[in-house]
């Protein structure tokens, strides 16, 4: 009897973010035979105020570095997906390793993008307003919080993310944020490295990073890319309700582009 293919995927967490942040997706996964990888990016799994101490000067490249490496461990090529940032960090990290797609859910801007929408503005002034805010940590506030990232979300469900968040780096929003600025163009992403089948998600009252923001990342990989709208669904798909729409599209995905088939 022929052995059933091992099913690997990767998940990168986002903002603020760590591990904890994808169990609710884990779970559904785990149902349907994949081996889930949840690595936690640098710092992030230290407590709120140590994490604070470390990552205000860590780069997107220490981030997908750090990633590579991790999926170079691994015994089969994956699947990469990324929330946020990490919708970012993935296609960054699928551009350096082998991999069988890439799935982004939320994808923040890469290098070339428009980023001034006014929702975006409206939910990251409060950080990006600081002084020499690219060398400091950005500590997530409340008020931004439920307003941008999880405005559809239950209190309940709002809060319990919330309060697993830690500080992010300030200089990995510099290089996001103000790609205008960064020579070294750590947010560039190579779309022709990437041959794999692409889906992106975005939700139509997303306020951190602007629908069209996915749709210009979808674009950019033309017929490689899958685009999906949801138009119910904030910025984080991948908790509460909306789960239950993401996954159907995900096998759908998989079925259509034959991600796991032998011919």
């Amino acid at each position: 009897m022929k052995q059933e293919q091992e099913k690997h995927i990767v998940l990168i967490h986002g903002t603020w973010g760590n591990a904890s942040n994808w169990d609710e997706m884990k779970a559904e996964l785990d149902k349907r035979g994949f081996t889930v990888h949840t690595p936690t990016l640098r710092h992030h799994e230290l407590g709120f105020l140590e994490c604070a101490l470390e990552i205000g000067s860590v780069s997107l490249q220490d981030y997908v570095d750090d990633v590579v490496a991790y999926i170079e461990a691994l015994d089969d090529a994956p699947i990469i997906a990324g929330l946020s940032m990490g919708g970012l960090l993935c296609q960054l990290v699928a551009a350096r390793c082998k991999h069988r797609g890439v799935v982004c859910f939320s994808p923040a801007p890469a290098w070339g993008m428009f980023n001034l929408y006014p929702s975006m503005v409206r939910t990251f002034h409060y950080y990006t307003n600081q002084w020499a805010f690219w060398r400091k940590p950005l500590y997530p506030s409340w008020e931004e919080f439920r307003w941008g990232v999880v405005n559809e979300q239950t209190e309940e469900k709002a809060k319990d993310y919330f309060l697993a968040c830690v500080p992010e780096s300030g200089k990995a929003y510099f290089e996001m944020g103000f790609w205008f600025f960064d020579r070294k163009r750590r947010s560039h992403v190579n779309v022709d490295a990437i041959q794999s089948p692409v889906l992106i998600f975005i939700g139509k009252k997303d306020r951190v990073v602007a629908p069209r923001i996915g749709r210009l990342t979808a674009k950019r990989y033309g017929e490689r890319a899958t685009l999906i709208e949801l138009a119910h669904a904030d910025h984080c798909m991948v908790i509460g309700e909306q789960l239950q729409n993401v996954m159907p599209e995900f096998e759908r995905w998989l079925e259509n582009n034959r991600i796991y088939s032998d011919h």
